[in-house]
């Protein structure tokens, strides 16, 4: 004997797409606000950053607009525009950027972490490259750093000069590797915020150089640097700091403004995260597959027979297809961030019985960054 029973339970397929990470990024830095020191604060396009960087006491109002952060933060929301946000993590005089950012991501997941106060010596970008792995292997979030190198000292006389700047960088990056390390050389005061902002820029995708020109002209750039002897940047400076793998502003001849150069990593001469951009499509699908592997530990769903392996060979195959969506951006099309996947996009090996690995390959598109245009004349006699 026994009675009837009917039990419905709502099934959870974890179908979702998962909140955007990409161009977020914290910025942490030193100020002198007692308000802004040692916690988060949201920032987005209508911020009035003159506003957040003042604080009143005693019937006396004091700004902090002279510091790298301010600075780097006005020019990140110019160049950002519309629906720009971002964080700012305020440091004390002797705070640690490194500790800011693991407080930072407690609760909340960046892409970058924008390093405000410059770096001076090789130890310092060796703690930025361990730091990367680091929130990585700890909190599962994959993202890059930004730092900038100190201005050249102008002081007359006792300063230095552009040999002896650029000979100074190169010293400051020599032997360094490190994928997720961007460093930009103070040049115009504000130069990393200018970068960080133009990353951030939702007129293009996460896939787009910011070399791009049709992105525009740099916007808001703070005075150009000169030597001790009051002598302007030689020429030549920005294409041999590029060649040491800093990302620099550059001009066109004959062209009004400034762009952007390549946004140089310090990967490997061989390696290829060398650009940015290859960079934050990878990084955006490891965050996009590590929210559809965690559903799968144990779930006997997955596994190696053949309707399996198709099966969750599409789910893997889902976030890449959604990257590779063409897309129109203030009425100009774009490609997809990726090439659309091919069958061997998604590789499933089984190792034995309970260790499994996949491998996800994405294909970036080409832009072009180098281009020759030759100009001929025909001169042949027109019949008729």
């Amino acid at each position: 004997m026994a009675l009837g029973k009917v039990q419905v339970d709502n099934i959870n397929q974890y179908q979702n797409t998962p909140d955007e990470v990409e161009r977020r990024f914290v910025f942490i830095g030193k100020t002198t606000i007692a308000s802004l020191q040692n916690k988060i604060t949201s920032l987005n396009a209508g911020t009035d950053l003159d506003k957040v960087f003042s604080e009143t006491a005693a019937k006396t109002t004091k700004s902090d607009t002279d510091s790298y952060a301010y600075k780097d933060l006005v020019a990140a929301q110019l160049n950002a525009g519309q629906n720009w946000t971002a964080a700012f993590f305020g440091l004390e005089a002797e705070g640690s950027w490194t500790d800011a950012l693991d407080r930072a991501i407690v609760d909340n997941a960046y892409e970058s972490v924008v390093v405000c106060d410059p770096v001076t010596d090789a130890a310092a970008l060796e703690v930025a490259k361990t730091k990367m792995a680091d929130v990585q292997s700890k909190s599962a979030q994959y993202m890059f750093v930004m730092m900038r190198t100190s201005p050249i000292d102008a002081t007359p006389e006792s300063g230095q000069d552009w040999a002896a700047y650029k000979t100074a960088l190169a010293s400051l990056v020599s032997n360094f590797v490190a994928e997720r390390v961007m460093c930009v050389p103070t040049l115009f005061e504000n130069d990393l915020g200018i970068l960080a902002g133009r990353l951030c820029n939702r007129s293009v995708t996460v896939a787009d150089s910011p070399m791009r020109t049709k992105t525009g002209t740099l916007l808001g750039m703070g005075s150009a640097s000169t030597d001790k002897a009051g002598a302007p940047m030689p020429g030549t400076l920005f294409a041999d700091l590029d060649a040491l793998g800093y990302s620099v502003p550059q001009s066109y001849p004959g062209e009004k403004g400034w762009y952007w150069a390549d946004g140089n990593t310090f990967d490997l001469e061989t390696g290829d995260y060398k650009l940015i951009e290859n960079l934050r499509v990878v990084l955006k699908a490891c965050r996009q597959v590590y929210k559809i592997a965690i559903p799968t530990i144990a779930d006997r769903s997955l596994n190696s027979t053949p309707q399996s392996q198709e099966k969750h060979k599409a789910v893997y195959r889902k976030p890449l297809l959604i990257m590779a969506r063409a897309v129109q951006i203030n009425g100009v099309p774009f490609p997809g961030e990726i090439q659309p996947p091919g069958d061997n996009a998604i590789e499933i090996n089984w190792i034995d019985d309970r260790q499994v690995k996949i491998y996800i390959t994405v294909r970036p598109y080409y832009s072009p960054k180098d281009i020759t245009v030759g100009v001929g004349i025909d001169l042949s006699l027109q019949e008729g």
